[in-house]
């Protein structure tokens, strides 16, 4: 592989600025590219040295400074193919103001690849140029692996109306299009289960917003290799605001989001004869499922389950001698109430992240109580079922706010959401941090206020923040962690 150059300089403007960036034996094409179009917008501003460097496994194997405006940027000659990413990165004064990475790309001889790198000012959320192509609140986000990021149902400002709509955005050329599917039935504040199989199931959430929050029992099961996307037996119960668990392939616990005088929940389980999806009851013996609040699988494959009480909070588990029988006999350990450690809180809307080890830590979310967030983020602990106050602790506790996954190594961002339980009150943030060492990253305040927001990790690493706007905008996060 030959040099790479970089021929023009980056700008905002109306629409993505793509420049094409050709290695000299065409074994390599990178389209820098900026989505973004504002006064603040522009990665280049104040930049006085560019680092251009090609990584292997995360570490530079080729690597070039230039001081900028002016130099003419080109990577020195390398040998051979790979697995490898640019990056690229704006220095201001010694500091990191912009950044830029690639996708992971495999090079080989014989072939050109082409692959984009979005140079964006660091820690700063920014909008996009292109809008949604409807503006709404409370979307799901599912980012596919292709890249692309699907944003489904929600509803309109105001409450009156659930969509059944569903877009896509490209991080190739930072639009939004349809993506030619719709989900069979209106749905807001859907819970998503992801599995490895690529399928994903879409369930419970809100089906209609007239006169009141009216749950839903739908289960809708997408196909991301053939797009199809089909309504399947329903839950039992509607479920406004439950937690799902997608613990392993083909199974998901679904618990809470009701008022139901009979405490249960659910296993939707994919049938391995014909595929379809169908939900069991499923019963405990020391849960009052009526308060469970959030939950998510555990790295051992159990479930930490989060409620308002310490009767709603333990962890779930399917138990081995009856993993093919169901309705199967399953057992729920409850944390103990005399003696939940010195961390515990009973909160609904909590953030919730599985750690490496098998615990779970446990942020934000408010006491119902006393209506006051839970300042203090604690992790529970899968050997002993009790609390501690966790080593990363975020300068935003909030409620109700997705907490998505950014690396392997522990750092998540955590956004939007309230700092009340009747969600009055929104945050127009984002925070990164590492859940596992507890370092600490920015706190980045949005570019708009937004209502029911939703979060996506693309590809590099940058985070798409969607909804929660009567403007039909999107904005884009590229973080930059030291």
């Amino acid at each position: 592989m030959s040099g790479v150059f970089f021929a023009a300089l980056l700008a905002c403007a109306k629409d993505p600025v793509v420049k094409t960036i050709p290695a000299e034996d065409g074994a390599l094409e990178v389209q820098l590219f900026n989505p973004t179009s504002c006064s603040d917008c522009d990665p280049f501003a104040g930049v006085d040295t560019l680092v251009l460097s090609v990584l292997q496994d995360g570490q530079p194997i080729s690597s070039a400074t230039y001081a900028w405006p002016g130099a003419e940027l080109s990577l020195p000659e390398l040998d051979g193919f790979g697995v490898v990413q640019v990056e690229l990165l704006g220095l201001r004064a010694g500091e990191v103001s912009s950044y830029g990475i690639t996708p992971e790309v495999a090079l080989g001889p014989g072939r050109t690849v082409t692959v984009a790198l979005q140079f964006l000012p660091a820690n700063q959320a920014l909008p996009l140029t292109a809008g949604l192509t409807i503006a709404r609140e409370n979307p799901a986000t599912v980012r596919l692996r292709n890249g692309r990021v699907l944003v489904v149902g929600g509803n309109a400002a105001g409450g009156d109306r659930v969509f059944t709509a569903i877009e896509a955005y490209d991080p190739t050329t930072g639009g939004f299009a349809d993506a030619g599917i719709a989900l069979p039935s209106p749905l807001t504040e859907a819970h998503v289960a992801e599995f490895p199989t690529g399928e994903r199931l879409f369930l419970a959430g809100i089906g209609a917003l007239e006169g009141g929050r009216v749950g839903s029992t739908e289960v809708v099961h997408y196909v991301e290799e053939t797009g199809e996307i089909k309504s399947q037996s329903p839950l039992a119960m509607a479920r406004d605001g439950a937690c799902v668990s997608a613990f392993r392939d083909g199974q998901a616990l679904v618990l809470g989001g009701h008022d139901e005088p009979r405490s249960h929940g659910e296993l939707v389980r994919r049938d391995p004869d014909d595929g379809t999806w169908h939900a069991t009851d499923v019963y405990f013996t020391d849960l009052d499922d009526q308060q469970v609040t959030g939950c998510a699988p555990l790295a051992d494959g159990r479930t930490f389950v989060q409620g308002s009480t310490a009767a709603s909070t333990g962890i779930w588990a399917l138990s081995e001698a009856n993993e093919g029988v169901y309705p199967p006999e399953t057992a729920f350990f409850p944390t103990p109430v005399d003696d939940p450690g010195a961390g515990a809180a009973w909160v609904v809307g909590a953030g919730i992240a599985p750690l490496a080890d098998g615990d779970a830590w446990v942020g934000g979310g408010v006491v119902p109580t006393t209506g006051a967030l839970a300042g203090a983020a604690r992790e529970l602990r899968g050997a002993t079922q009790r609390f501690d106050p966790a080593d990363a602790q975020p300068a935003q506790p909030r409620a109700f706010g997705p907490l998505r996954t950014v690396d392997a190594a522990g750092t998540v961002a955590w956004g939007c959401g309230w700092r009340d339980l009747g969600r009055t009150v929104p945050l127009p943030s984002v925070e990164l941090f590492n859940v596992e060492t507890g370092a600490a990253g920015p706190l980045i305040e949005l570019y708009d206020t937004r209502d029911g927001c939703d979060l996506a990790v693309l590809p590099d690493g940058s985070i798409l923040v969607v909804g929660g706007s009567e403007a039909a905008t999107g904005e884009i996060i590229r973080p930059y962690l030291e």
